[in-house]
């Protein structure tokens, strides 16, 4: 996804990695989404994180929670998948 993006918004994805201009803009979007795991992460919840990044700071602020949203549920998916992994080593093991 990411590269698809940079290939057809070049000028968008630098400003998706562009580190935060201002004290103002790091701490609006760590508001909206603040860092660390979403052990509970939903895309219904995710959908009402966007909307009022998107309401609170336009287009910039959206694509920098969307970006933490894309890699939220990413670390989600990795952390299930290692867990099935684990059960299915030890119920390989218990036989």
């Amino acid at each position: 996804m990411r590269s698809l993006l940079w290939t057809l918004a070049p000028s968008l994805t630098s400003q998706i990695h562009r580190p935060p201009e201002t004290e103002d803009e790091r701490h609006d979007a760590h508001e909206v989404a603040p860092f660390g795991v979403h052990e509970e992460w939903n895309w219904e919840d995710a959908e009402k994180r966007l909307q009022r990044a998107y309401e609170e700071g336009g287009l910039p602020l959206w694509t920098k929670i969307a970006l933490r949203e894309v890699e939220a549920e990413a670390r989600l998916e990795r952390a299930k998948r290692e867990q099935e992994v684990r059960e299915s080593d030890g119920k390989a093991n218990a036989t």
